[in-house]
């Protein structure tokens, strides 16, 4: 499967009268990716960099 980049924009919130920066992802490429409704993720977080990974049921 080829690669593709998905451009998103870190919006704002408010949680507890503070401001916070999240992230929405949604969209049936997921769903092709492997995402299903409810499965567990795992995410790794870097300077700069978030990586998200399927976990197996097991895990």
């Amino acid at each position: 499967m080829d690669k593709k980049k998905r451009l998103l924009k870190v919006s704002s919130a408010f949680v507890n009268n503070q401001k916070i920066p999240p992230i929405r992802i949604q969209g049936k490429w997921l769903n092709v990716l492997g995402f299903s409704i409810r499965c567990r993720v795992e995410i790794e977080e870097n300077q700069g960099e978030l990586r998200i990974k399927i976990l197996k049921s097991e895990e």
